[in-house]
Protein backbone atom coordinates (compact mmCIF):
# COMPACT_ATOMS: atom_id res chain seq x y z
CA UNK A 1 0.00 0.00 0.00
CA UNK A 2 1.18 3.53 -0.72
CA UNK A 3 2.84 5.12 2.29
CA UNK A 4 3.69 8.45 0.68
CA UNK A 5 2.30 10.45 -2.20
CA UNK A 6 4.55 9.30 -5.06
CA UNK A 7 7.42 11.71 -5.66
CA UNK A 8 7.10 13.26 -2.19
CA UNK A 9 7.69 12.49 1.47
CA UNK A 10 4.08 13.47 2.31
CA UNK A 11 1.99 10.72 3.88
CA UNK A 12 -0.54 9.22 1.51
CA UNK A 13 -4.19 9.38 2.44
CA UNK A 14 -6.42 7.02 0.47
CA UNK A 15 -9.27 9.52 0.79
CA UNK A 16 -7.27 11.93 -1.38
CA UNK A 17 -6.21 9.28 -3.92
CA UNK A 18 -7.78 11.13 -6.84
CA UNK A 19 -6.74 14.56 -5.55
CA UNK A 20 -3.22 14.19 -4.19
CA UNK A 21 -2.42 17.71 -5.32
CA UNK A 22 -4.88 19.03 -2.71
CA UNK A 23 -2.34 17.96 -0.07
CA UNK A 24 0.45 19.94 -1.78
CA UNK A 25 -1.54 23.02 -2.79
CA UNK A 26 -1.89 24.56 0.70
CA UNK A 27 1.89 24.52 1.09
CA UNK A 28 2.24 26.63 -2.05
CA UNK A 29 -0.58 28.98 -1.12
CA UNK A 30 0.71 29.71 2.37
CA UNK A 31 4.31 30.23 1.28
CA UNK A 32 3.62 31.95 -2.09
CA UNK A 33 5.96 29.37 -3.59
CA UNK A 34 8.54 27.12 -2.00
CA UNK A 35 12.21 27.81 -1.54
CA UNK A 36 14.73 25.31 -2.89
CA UNK A 37 15.25 23.89 0.60
CA UNK A 38 11.48 23.44 1.01
CA UNK A 39 11.20 21.63 -2.35
CA UNK A 40 14.11 19.48 -1.19
CA UNK A 41 12.28 18.69 2.07
CA UNK A 42 9.03 17.94 0.20
CA UNK A 43 10.61 15.57 -2.31
CA UNK A 44 13.64 14.16 -0.51
CA UNK A 45 15.82 15.23 -3.45
CA UNK A 46 19.17 16.94 -3.21
CA UNK A 47 19.16 20.66 -4.06
CA UNK A 48 21.75 20.05 -6.78
CA UNK A 49 19.44 17.50 -8.44
CA UNK A 50 16.56 19.99 -8.60
CA UNK A 51 18.87 22.74 -9.87
CA UNK A 52 20.22 20.37 -12.52
CA UNK A 53 16.69 19.64 -13.76
CA UNK A 54 16.06 23.39 -14.03
CA UNK A 55 19.36 23.87 -15.85
CA UNK A 56 18.49 21.10 -18.33
CA UNK A 57 15.12 22.74 -19.05
CA UNK A 58 13.05 19.92 -17.58
CA UNK A 59 11.66 22.24 -14.88
CA UNK A 60 10.77 25.89 -15.46
CA UNK A 61 13.05 28.44 -13.79
CA UNK A 62 11.88 29.49 -10.32
CA UNK A 63 10.56 33.02 -10.01
CA UNK A 64 12.42 35.13 -7.49
CA UNK A 65 13.97 32.02 -5.93
CA UNK A 66 10.46 30.60 -5.34
CA UNK A 67 9.22 27.38 -6.86
CA UNK A 68 5.55 27.76 -7.71
CA UNK A 69 2.96 25.23 -8.82
CA UNK A 70 4.49 24.64 -12.25
CA UNK A 71 7.96 23.94 -10.90
CA UNK A 72 6.93 21.89 -7.87
CA UNK A 73 4.51 19.69 -9.79
CA UNK A 74 7.10 19.02 -12.51
CA UNK A 75 9.76 18.11 -9.93
CA UNK A 76 7.29 15.72 -8.26
CA UNK A 77 6.32 14.11 -11.57
CA UNK A 78 9.94 13.51 -12.54
CA UNK A 79 10.70 12.21 -9.05
CA UNK A 80 7.76 9.77 -9.25
CA UNK A 81 9.44 7.84 -12.07
CA UNK A 82 13.16 8.38 -11.59
CA UNK A 83 13.63 5.27 -9.48
CA UNK A 84 12.95 3.06 -12.49
CA UNK A 85 13.52 5.16 -15.63
CA UNK A 86 16.34 7.17 -17.14
CA UNK A 87 15.90 10.90 -16.69
CA UNK A 88 16.07 11.52 -20.44
CA UNK A 89 13.18 9.09 -20.92
CA UNK A 90 11.15 10.87 -18.25
CA UNK A 91 11.89 14.23 -19.87
CA UNK A 92 10.71 12.82 -23.20
CA UNK A 93 7.49 11.53 -21.60
CA UNK A 94 6.82 14.89 -19.99
CA UNK A 95 7.29 16.74 -23.29
CA UNK A 96 5.25 14.06 -25.10
CA UNK A 97 2.32 14.78 -22.78
CA UNK A 98 2.78 18.47 -22.13
CA UNK A 99 5.07 19.90 -24.80
CA UNK A 100 7.37 22.72 -23.80
CA UNK A 101 8.01 23.30 -20.11
CA UNK A 102 7.75 27.05 -20.76
CA UNK A 103 4.41 26.89 -22.62
CA UNK A 104 1.30 25.67 -20.79
CA UNK A 105 -0.95 26.14 -23.83
CA UNK A 106 0.37 22.92 -25.40
CA UNK A 107 -0.43 20.75 -22.37
CA UNK A 108 -2.86 17.86 -22.70
CA UNK A 109 -3.64 18.49 -19.05
CA UNK A 110 -1.93 20.56 -16.35
CA UNK A 111 0.78 18.83 -14.30
CA UNK A 112 -1.36 19.13 -11.17
CA UNK A 113 -4.11 17.10 -12.89
CA UNK A 114 -1.51 14.63 -14.17
CA UNK A 115 -0.33 14.09 -10.58
CA UNK A 116 -3.92 13.47 -9.50
CA UNK A 117 -4.54 11.08 -12.39
CA UNK A 118 -1.34 9.14 -11.74
CA UNK A 119 -1.96 8.91 -7.99
CA UNK A 120 -5.51 7.69 -8.60
CA UNK A 121 -4.36 5.03 -11.06
CA UNK A 122 -1.45 3.87 -8.90
CA UNK A 123 -3.73 3.73 -5.86
CA UNK A 124 -6.30 1.61 -7.74
CA UNK A 125 -3.58 -0.72 -9.02
CA UNK A 126 -2.16 -1.23 -5.56
CA UNK A 127 -5.55 -1.47 -3.86
CA UNK A 128 -6.60 -4.21 -6.29
CA UNK A 129 -3.14 -5.86 -6.53
CA UNK A 130 -3.08 -5.19 -10.25
CA UNK A 131 0.45 -5.07 -11.66
CA UNK A 132 0.10 -6.79 -15.05
CA UNK A 133 -0.19 -4.94 -18.35
CA UNK A 134 -3.83 -5.73 -19.10
CA UNK A 135 -4.94 -4.89 -15.56
CA UNK A 136 -3.11 -1.57 -15.43
CA UNK A 137 -4.30 -0.74 -18.94
CA UNK A 138 -7.91 -1.33 -17.85
CA UNK A 139 -7.50 0.97 -14.86
CA UNK A 140 -5.85 3.63 -17.04
CA UNK A 141 -8.75 3.43 -19.52
CA UNK A 142 -11.32 3.67 -16.72
CA UNK A 143 -9.63 6.70 -15.14
CA UNK A 144 -9.23 8.44 -18.51
CA UNK A 145 -12.92 7.92 -19.25
CA UNK A 146 -13.63 9.89 -16.06
CA UNK A 147 -11.26 12.72 -17.06
CA UNK A 148 -12.17 16.05 -18.61
CA UNK A 149 -10.21 15.32 -21.81
CA UNK A 150 -12.74 15.28 -24.64
CA UNK A 151 -10.34 15.23 -27.58
CA UNK A 152 -9.92 11.58 -28.65
CA UNK A 153 -6.43 12.19 -30.08
CA UNK A 154 -5.19 13.81 -26.87
CA UNK A 155 -6.79 11.08 -24.78
CA UNK A 156 -5.09 8.37 -26.89
CA UNK A 157 -1.73 10.15 -26.63
CA UNK A 158 -2.07 10.45 -22.86
CA UNK A 159 -3.13 6.81 -22.63
CA UNK A 160 0.06 5.78 -24.43
CA UNK A 161 2.20 7.84 -22.04
CA UNK A 162 0.37 6.51 -18.98
CA UNK A 163 1.10 2.95 -20.13
CA UNK A 164 4.76 3.85 -19.50
CA UNK A 165 4.38 6.14 -16.49
CA UNK A 166 2.18 3.91 -14.34
CA UNK A 167 4.43 0.80 -14.44
CA UNK A 168 7.42 3.09 -13.81
CA UNK A 169 5.81 4.48 -10.66
CA UNK A 170 4.63 1.05 -9.52
CA UNK A 171 8.08 -0.45 -10.04
CA UNK A 172 9.65 2.44 -8.13
CA UNK A 173 7.25 1.74 -5.25
CA UNK A 174 8.03 -1.99 -5.35
CA UNK A 175 11.77 -1.31 -5.48
CA UNK A 176 11.49 0.88 -2.36
CA UNK A 177 9.58 -1.88 -0.56
CA UNK A 178 12.20 -4.44 -1.56
CA UNK A 179 14.97 -2.18 -0.25
CA UNK A 180 13.12 -1.71 3.02
CA UNK A 181 12.55 -5.47 3.40
CA UNK A 182 16.20 -6.11 2.62
CA UNK A 183 17.32 -3.71 5.34
CA UNK A 184 15.21 -5.63 7.82
CA UNK A 185 17.23 -8.77 7.00
CA UNK A 186 20.54 -7.15 7.89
Amino acid sequence: MLENIPGTVLKFNGAAADDCYSVIEPLLEVTKGLTLSQVRALTGLEASTIQNWVKRGWVKNPEGKRYGEEQVTRVILINMMRGSMQLEQIAFLMSYVNGSVEDRSDDILPDRELINLLCGIVYMCEENSVFDESGTDGIISRKLSESSINDAGKRAKLHSALRVMVPAILSTQLKERAQSAFLELE
